[in-house]
């Protein structure tokens, strides 16, 4: 009971006391949260001892996280017992237990590096009202039931539950037929889930092996295309299909009721390093997480701005989108000998740019660059749909004057329990090796 009081508390706190107004005003406080947070590490923090200002910590990566993690986190936890933990969790499919109070998460990633983090009961009963302040459909004293289907539970989500409040996990990696039952009675008002596996629900319900009808749906984990995104509100009936951002190192950013995506500036700091005029790789400093400070982590995803501001007014920094990561940038020879590249969102324009007669773009996808730079084409075409996508890629040959390799086409697939990922590259560039 005391656990749902405090859920509570930070949900009145987001949802209502706290009102930044201006960008000024947002980094002014900011600014204070960061320096009162600083404070805490350079003292807690072995690795980070007597820093007290943000330009002296370093930025950092995964490695250096788990490198350093014994020294690194401030409740005294070993990466060797934390990841014994979490690993028997994942093979005994129980995330229940805590060690010593601490919630430990393992996390493969999109890069498939091991990574493990450490929540306290106040940083994840922080994040249950925080969450719930930006998605719940009405006041929280109604009555809602929560569906998520992820790859592993966690006491970070049962932080969720109430009487008034039904969470469900749904495993990925049981097959779906499985679900179905279950999903029927949970009758969801929100529903949570990656968009590959939102879709698969969508052509289920589509061909009415059952029916749901939640007021709100949230994807998280993977990057959430402009057509998945369409087709999720036609099958689910919603004017917004919401996104939360979140990642080991944090709740980076959700939608706002516009369905504009936005940095969570008022509960992280991010700086950002430009790619391009709008295209940046964010460095995240969480200025509410203590257990396992996250001080300036560089992140390997690519984030798009917007151009323009959001109506809805808030002062956090709004996005056009997550675009994908820097590792699935595309390389290809140029025609003047320098070598290009090209953003994940230009390669997606070759595959919806090339319409059928009909006007009908694709639906289910996926481009992959090999090591030998051949791209393969994963896409269930006809040959007139295979000439259209290769005159696409041409085109965009010659727009950026690149050599265009070898392109091969094969029928789409999409593996069970896996990240989806329309835009892969499948090697690493000398200077990422």
């Amino acid at each position: 009971m005391l656990e749902q009081i405090k859920v509570l508390k930070y949900y009145l706190y987001y949802k209502y006391f706290l009102r930044m107004g201006s960008r000024r005003r947002l980094k002014k406080w900011q600014e204070r949260k960061i320096q009162r947070h600083l404070v805490f590490v350079g003292k807690k923090s072995k690795i980070y001892r007597g820093k007290k200002d943000l330009k002296e910590y370093p930025i950092v990566n995964k490695q250096f996280m788990m490198t350093n993690f014994d020294r690194l986190n401030t409740v005294g936890i070993r990466k060797k017992e934390a990841e014994a933990f979490a690993v028997r969790a994942e093979r005994d499919r129980n995330f229940v237990p805590k060690l010593r109070k601490i919630t430990v998460g393992l996390s493969s990633g999109t890069s498939g590096k091991r990574g493990i983090f450490l929540v306290s009961d106040k940083e994840r009963v922080r994040w249950a009202g925080y969450i719930l302040a930006r998605f719940l459909p009405g006041s929280i004293l109604g009555k809602y039931s929560i569906a998520f289907f992820m790859r592993a539970d966690s006491n970070l989500y049962q932080s969720l539950g109430s009487r008034r409040i039904q969470f469900h996990f749904f495993d990925i990696y049981r097959k779906m037929e499985e679900h179905q039952e279950r999903l029927i009675q949970a009758k969801p008002d929100i529903l949570v889930g990656q968009p590959s596996v939102l879709l698969m629900l969508a052509d289920e319900m589509k061909r009415k092996h059952f029916s749901i009808i939640p007021k709100v749906v949230i994807s998280i984990a993977e990057v959430l295309e402009r057509g998945d995104e369409e087709r999720l509100k036609a099958a689910f009936q919603v004017e917004v299909i919401h996104q939360v951002y979140q990642c080991t190192e944090g709740c980076l950013a959700t939608t706002c009721r516009c369905g504009t995506l936005h940095l969570n500036e008022d509960i992280v700091h991010i700086e950002r390093e430009y790619l391009d005029e709008y295209r940046f790789v964010p460095i995240v400093t969480d200025f509410e997480r203590r257990a396992q400070p996250i001080i300036r982590y560089r992140l390997n995803d690519i984030l798009i701005e917007r151009k323009n501001p959001c109506s809805c007014g808030s002062p956090c920094l709004a996005l056009e989108k997550i675009e994908g990561r820097e590792d699935d940038v595309f390389f290809f020879e140029g025609k003047k000998g320098k070598e290009r590249v090209v953003f994940p969102d230009f390669i997606r324009r070759c595959i919806l740019f090339a319409e059928n007669e009909n006007g009908e773009s694709a639906s289910d996808y996926r481009v992959v660059q090999e090591s030998d730079r051949t791209i393969v084409v994963y896409e269930d075409l006809t040959e007139e749909g295979k000439e259209r996508v290769r005159q696409e890629f041409e085109k965009l040959a010659e727009e950026t004057e690149l050599i265009l390799p070898k392109i091969a086409f094969q029928p789409y697939k999409q593996e069970p329990g896996r990240k989806m990922k329309r835009v892969e590259r499948k090697f690493q560039t000398e200077e990422k090796a």
